[in-house]
């Protein structure tokens, strides 16, 4: 799986075949055929793959003590940081690719995105239930905002569209901070009532 991450970042994914794969890293095309049934078998493996280097990642990087807006920023930072260091990988996780792919090894991959995604979402229950975020909100769809908005940014900037590295992580710290600003002016409207 190494070896055809090396071959997506060098040639981009339409190159990677399971043929050129296998004569890359020295096998027989049946080798590879005996663990993966197609390209796309393979391609969700990598993006299985992918989710756990991600979620470890945003969850080791989480721990220690902090506050909540520390954590919360770090959250940020971290995603970003991911995604535009592995952009392929992203692709993977969050691209049509994986989620159009049919079969078996697409229902798993989407299965583990999918827990995957209620991680992120216990993430901001957790500030929410730590007084972060109002408790009004709905914390699965401030999840999907959240997520939306740190999406947005780096698939402009993965895509070519827009942005430079620190622009990006710059725009997204400042999403943080006007969800931070709305809690505020949210707090601040509950106690003048």
């Amino acid at each position: 799986m190494d070896e055809a991450i090396a071959m997506m970042r060098a040639e981009g994914m339409e190159a990677l075949s399971l043929r050129k794969l296998a004569e890359r890293v020295g096998v027989s095309p049946a080798a590879l055929y005996h663990h993966f049934s197609d390209k796309q078998a393979l391609l969700c493996a990598i993006g299985e793959e992918g989710i756990t280097l991600f979620s470890d990642l945003l969850r080791e990087g989480m721990e220690g003590d902090m506050g909540l807006e520390a954590r919360f920023q770090r959250f940020v930072t971290l995603y970003i940081r991911f995604a535009l260091a592995n952009p392929e990988i992203y692709e993977l996780l969050f691209g049509r690719i994986t989620w159009k792919g049919e079969g078996e090894a697409s229902e798993a991959f989407r299965a583990k995105a999918r827990a995957s995604f209620r991680g992120y979402a216990e993430v901001v229950t957790s500030l929410q239930g730590q007084g972060f975020f109002s408790p009004e909100l709905n914390p699965l769809r401030l999840s999907q905002i959240i997520w939306g908005t740190l999406h947005g940014l780096c698939r402009m900037y993965n895509d070519g569209l827009a942005f430079r590295p620190d622009d990006v992580e710059e725009i997204g710290q400042y999403a943080r901070w006007l969800l931070e600003r709305l809690r505020q002016k949210g707090m601040e409207a509950a106690g003048k009532d």
